[in-house]
């Protein structure tokens, strides 16, 4: 049979399993109700057990009664139905399944309704101890598998199947619960995984309290299904471990580990200490026991060395003899893992560790290509052994430069050998083979000596222009040279040697000064590796010191300058005497020279070298170099990168006229064409003190300058650009004195730190005189929360007087602090900012506020509201109101009374906060809190179900909806009986629906009531709303009166009445019934009762049904009896007797009545003499009457 086929049939290994794990553990939960599962697919039948099953589980009842004698199938129908309804009751979904498929036992569905139970008690429901925060969110399945990771963190459990077929998982877990209950399961084997289980089952199951709902060997099955092995586990996260459990402490042997030297199958030695370290940290708690086999078969015990902590231990042996040796380490009485260790031990050799060396051979600098070098090597105490050197040159190679070995004796050996060139050598010294320490050694050799290559430059070597007590500066570049010891001597006239200073070196360039103190001739003297450099000694010829001076010269060409372009500098006269100026350049080449004299007291110069190289340019006067001449300018040659003829500056900043003193000037450079530059800019006033000048990048080739003038004199700024001058540089700009904010003085009351009050007006004065010109400005700001919550301007006016003094006049608007600031020209005068403090001259805690504007409810959006102020007894001081959301309409109006309206619309719904201060001070319970409602909207009110009729009696009901209608939300309803009495409603919130509510009356009365629906105290549309209360319907109190109910006659109305009054509402039938159809009319008299009318057409009988709500009233049908009307004109009299008679004889006379009405019918015969017979009357006994005469 295929695995698909066999794992779908009936019989598979799985559903077996799963029915047997599921059985055991629905019998764990009803063993305290003293009821068992023998078969799952019948036993949950009757219901019986199930219910049981689900009070266990849930610790609740059912929530309604069910059958405890199932007899009948309906009755256990019924029960396994309260079971299911108990489930969904309880949220817990179940699919597919219903009362029929658990009573017929359908297997496959009961199966699955107790994996439910499973999923919801023992795995979603339970709250476990240590699990995450976020393992509400996750499936049960992986809340379970999630709390087993965190428990057997070291385990690789990633499912409920493959995981746990070799036993040891559920032994980790077991002792994860309990530390120490199965601290063997990792030296278990994992070919015998019913073993392992059953132990570790078994443990559980005892000391843990965890059942054996599934056995080991299903557990172990690899039919096994996923569900079972989740129900056994799931038992896990409640597991409480019973007192006296046999704990006891993890043991694994295989944990163990040795590591070292001493352990290593080679590398040890003769004579030399072997050394090894067990480690036991994951191996538990043991002993070490260290053997040692030796190659004659001895064996020693060696003893092992705890370390700090106890769970490494050092051992250390000395092997006496070459061969192999065996190490045996045994902990807890078993071998670690690769116990035992074979080691071969080698012959003794020496110990390179203990030889040194020494000498400039192995230094990292000083030795020069193609000179010998050396080094020795002591050996003393180290033992036996080879010494060997090896030389690396800079290409790596290691026969060129030979390392010829000299022994000196007593234990030493000197190394010479000669680099043959420079850079970077490797020197490799060894003893017995093994490298000695900090070998090899890195040696760099550098060039040989150069002289000539050297060169010296400064206005230290110049053979005139220094003086006494100047500074002489030069350089030396030695980069070129190759390597060698530079050497300086500096004598004076004396040939006395003269102090001489190395300022600085690097990467071969040497700084130098020395300091005449006499004037004549002096000797500087450089060598390098012994030889003098070119043109030394150089003589220097100085000068007496330098006197007062009439000229000074500076700018870019006395520094530096570029090859064929103008190299400019400026020549400032020094006073008013001023003698024969001259200049002369020293350098490389000649230099043409022109000088342009600026009519100013300055000339500007410029030079054109032709060559690169340091030149000296000398200024003199009266043919004497000026102070600080000749200046040593460096030439650079022209890369063509820059071009300083398309630099242009312009800018005030540079202008001849209308930069002011102490006030930034400003220009710009633009050198957007012009090539890489650099910019340079320096500046200098006519004093020669310079000024800095700030310089910022704009991009694309723009530049923001400015500096500042210190003095109203003439300032020259020049500018280069890639060192050379730009157009029109240096530019001259004569600066003028400005202003003077310190000369400003500021005195009076306003600005004296004590001594005012809030509301109170006060002064000062500000006396710029002697401040030159300028403008005064003054700004006096409170702190925060002086009058708002953060600091505010206070207003002020200042008035002009006639000498050069200001009056400022202000008013403290609250006690606190207030900042003065008075500026002259932009900048702060003396003292300023003055600190002033206020005294109050109010008492806030004295100010009430009331009114509806502040009430917390009843105010509107939209809607103008209001609120006084009260003052009085609290003194003087401005009113300060604030919102914390927008308004309209704001004012505040005074009252004169010692109070204030304050009037404003709300224009934001919300909450929203009115700070109210006094003299900057909050006042009592301010700020306020005002709830705003949104405006108020009637027509968004709807009333709806209010029926315009209702009956006495019955509860009546109609909804109100209130959304969007805005406002404060009040809704009220009265309703009024027609006696105007108040009927009492009931009004509640619709569930789920807020804005909506449900109103319930019942009318106790007859007639209309008025229903009144109001909304913040104003009517809704529509209201009062009338409804029409009427009784029920009632035929037995309906009336009927009349003669038409009774009779009457043909071609009359007959007439009656009907009385509904009491008898409620109800539909009025009207039938009459006779020899012909009569006509009915109806007129309602509005009082409850109507008259009726019908017209018979012909006599007879004729019966008036009265029906009310379709039901004959008393007395209903009612007979009336219809006669003709009283008219003798209808009599018809015939007969003989009328014609003639005979005397004796009966005369027949005929009388028709029957269209003549109700009558006496008389006869009488008139004669033409008196009666002799008698004459009589016949009464109406029909229609027509047969009277008989006599004569």
């Amino acid at each position: 049979m295929p695995v698909t086929e066999k794992d779908l049939a009936e019989d598979a290994p799985w559903k077996k399993i799963q029915q047997n794990t599921f059985t055991r553990w629905s019998n764990e939960h009803l063993k305290c109700v003293n009821k068992r599962i023998g078969d799952l697919q019948t036993d949950l039948g009757d219901g019986l057990r199930l219910i049981a099953l689900l009070e266990v589980l849930s610790h609740k009842k059912m929530y309604r009664k069910y059958h405890p004698r199932p007899n009948f199938r309906q009755m256990k129908l019924e029960n396994v139905s309260v079971a299911l309804e108990f489930l969904d009751k309880e949220n817990i979904k179940l699919v597919s399944i219903d009362s029929k498929a658990i009573v017929d036992g359908n297997l496959k569905l009961i199966l699955g309704l107790v994996w439910t139970l499973i999923l919801h008690y023992s795995i979603s429901m339970p709250v476990w101890e240590g699990e995450e925060e976020e393992a509400e969110s996750k499936t049960p399945k992986q809340r379970l598998l999630g709390w087993i990771q965190n428990k057997v963190p070291d385990m690789p459990i990633n499912n409920f199947s493959k995981d746990w077929r070799n036993g040891m998982a559920l032994g980790a877990l077991v002792d994860s619960c309990a530390p120490g209950l199965c601290p063997d399961w990792e030296t278990w084997d994992p070919v015998k995984p019913v073993e392992n289980a059953t132990e570790a089952m078994q443990l559980a199951d005892e000391w843990l309290g965890i059942p054996q709902v599934i056995t080991p060997e299903e557990i172990m099955n690899p039919s096994v299904d996923e569900q079972s092995v989740m129900t056994y586990l799931s038992q896990f996260p409640k597991a409480k471990l019973k007192p006296g459990a046999p704990l006891k402490p993890k043991l694994n042997p295989k944990k163990a580990r040795a590591y070292g030297p001493g352990i290593e199958p080679t590398g040890n030695r003769v004579l030399r200490p072997a050394v090894f370290t067990v480690d036991t940290f994951s191996a538990g708690q043991g002993q070490v026991t260290v053997y040692l086999d030796h190659p004659d078969g001895t064996r020693e015990e060696l003893k092992p060395e705890p370390n700090e902590g106890k769970k490494t231990f050092s051992v250390t042996y000395i092997p006496q003899v070459m061969g192999t040796h065996k190490v045996t380490v045994m902990f807890a009485g078993q071998q670690i893992p690769k116990s035992p260790f074979e080691v071969s031990v080698d012959k003794a050799l020496g110990d390179a560790s203990k030889v040194t060396v020494k000498g400039p051979g192995i230094e990292p600098v000083g030795n020069i290509a193609n000179k010998p070098t050396y080094f020795d090597i002591y050996t003393a105490g180290a033992g036996t052994g080879d010494v060997t050197a090896m030389i690396r040159d800079p290409q790596g190679r290691q026969n060129v430069v030979e390392a010829m070995m000299e022994d000196k004796g007593d234990s030493t050996y000197r190394c010479t050998y000669k680099p043959t060139q420079a850079g970077p050598h490797t020197v490799t010294v060894t003893f017995g083979g093994t490298g000695i320490p900090k070998s090899p050694f890195g040696v760099d050799v550098g060039p040989a000596c150069m002289p000539g290559a050297c060169r010296a430059t400064g206005r230290g070597l110049q053979p005139s222009g220094m003086r006494v007590k100047q500074v002489g500066d030069f350089k030396v570049d030695t980069r070129n040279a190759g390597s060698g010891d530079l050497k300086v001597v500096v004598k004076g006239p004396k040939g006395i040697e003269e102090p001489v200073k190395q300022i600085s070196s690097h990467d071969g360039v040497f700084s130098y000064e020395y300091y005449p103190n006499s004037p004549g001739k002096f000797t500087v003297s450089i060598t390098w590796g012994g030889q003098h450099i070119p043109k030394s000694p150089f003589e220097v010829s100085v000068g007496r010191e330098a006197g007062s001076q009439q000229i000074r010269a500076w700018g870019p060409g006395l520094e530096g300058g570029i090859v064929g372009k103008p190299a400019a500098f400026v020549v400032e006269s020094v006073g008013t005497d001023v003698g024969v100026l001259g200049f002369a350049i020293e350098g490389p080449s000649q230099a043409k020279i022109e000088c342009e004299d600026q009519n100013d007291g300055s000339c500007d110069v410029r030079y054109w070298p032709l060559e690169a190289g340091e030149y000296a340019v000398h200024v003199t006067c009266d043919e004497e170099d000026i102070e600080h001449s000749p200046f040593m300018a460096y030439i650079l040659p022209d890369n063509n990168t820059s071009d300083s003829d398309k630099v242009q500056a312009y800018g005030p900043g540079l202008e001849k006229s209308g930069c002011v003193v102490s006030q930034p000037a400003e220009f710009t450079v633009s050198a957007k064409d012009a090539g890489n530059g650099p910019l340079k800019i320096t500046a200098q006033d006519a004093e020669g003190l310079p000024v800095e000048v700030k310089v910022r990048s704009k991009g694309d080739g723009l530049y923001s300058c400015s500096y500042t003038p210190n003095s109203p004199l003439k300032h020259t700024i020049a500018v280069t650009w890639g060192g050379v001058s730009v157009p029109n540089s240096p530019f001259r700009v004569n600066v003028g004195k400005g202003s003077h904010p310190k000369m400003v003085k500021v005195f009076g009351p306003g600005v004296e730190r004590t001594g005012l009050k809030a509301n109170e007006p006060t002064h000062f004065t500000v006396d710029c005189s002697g401040a030159g010109d300028g403008d005064v400005s003054v700004g006096i700001k409170c702190e925060a929360n002086m009058v708002s919550d953060k600091e505010a301007d206070v207003d002020f006016d200042i008035i002009p007087n006639a000498n050069d003094t200001f009056t400022v006049k202000y008013m403290p608007p609250a006690a606190g602090k207030l900042t003065v600031k008075v500026l002259f020209t932009d900048k702060e005068v003396p003292q300023s900012p003055f600190t002033v403090k206020v005294e109050p001259s109010h008492d806030a805690s004295k100010v009430k506020a009331e009114g509806p504007g502040l009430a917390r409810t009843g105010v509107e959006s939209g809607k103008p509201t209001h609120f006084t102020v009260l003052t009085k007894g609290a003194g003087k001081a401005p009113l300060d109101v604030s919102f914390s959301s927008p308004v309209n309409d704001f004012d505040i109006i005074d009252n004169y009374d010692y109070s204030q309206t304050v009037k404003y619309t709300p224009v934001q719904q919300g909450e929203q906060k009115i700070t109210v201060k006094f003299g900057g001070d909050p006042i009592a319970k301010s700020p306020f809190t005002v709830g705003v409602a949104a405006p108020l909207d009637l027509s968004k009110i709807t009333v709806d179900n209010l029926e315009g009729r209702a009956e006495v009696d019955q509860e009546q009901q109609f909804m109100v909806d209130i959304k969007g209608a805005g406002g404060q939300g009040h809704l009220e309803v009265t309703v009024l009986s027609p006696s105007q009495r108040t009927v009492k409603c009931k009004m509640e919130p619709q569930p789920g629906k807020a804005d909506v509510s449900v109103v319930r009356y019942t009318p106790t009365e007859e007639g209309v009531h008025a229903v009144n629906v109001s909304y913040d105290g104003h009517p809704v549309p529509g209201s009062p709303f009338p409804v029409e209360a009427q009784l029920p319907p009632d035929p037995s109190k309906v009336k009927a009166f009349g003669p038409g109910l009774k009779g009457g006659l043909v071609g009359n109305p007959a007439e009656f009445t009907i009385d509904t009054k009491g008898a409620g509402t109800g539909g009025l039938g009207l039938t009459v019934e006779g020899p012909t159809e009569a006509k009915i009319e109806c007129s309602d008299n509005g009082d409850g009762t109507c008259s009726v009318s019908y017209l018979p057409t012909e006599p007879g009988d004729y019966l008036v049904n009265i029906l009310f709500e379709e039901v004959h009233i008393p007395g209903s049908p009612f007979k009336a009896a219809v006669q003709l009307p009283f008219d003798p004109s209808k009599v018809v009299a015939s007969g003989s007797g009328l014609k003639r008679a005979k005397v004796g004889e009966t005369s027949v006379v005929n009388v028709d009545c029957s269209k003549a009405g109700p009558g006496q019918l008389s006869l009488e015969a008139a004669l033409d003499t008196p009666p002799t017979s008698p004459t009589g009357s016949a009464p109406r006994t029909g229609n027509t009457n047969t009277v008989p005469t006599h004569q």
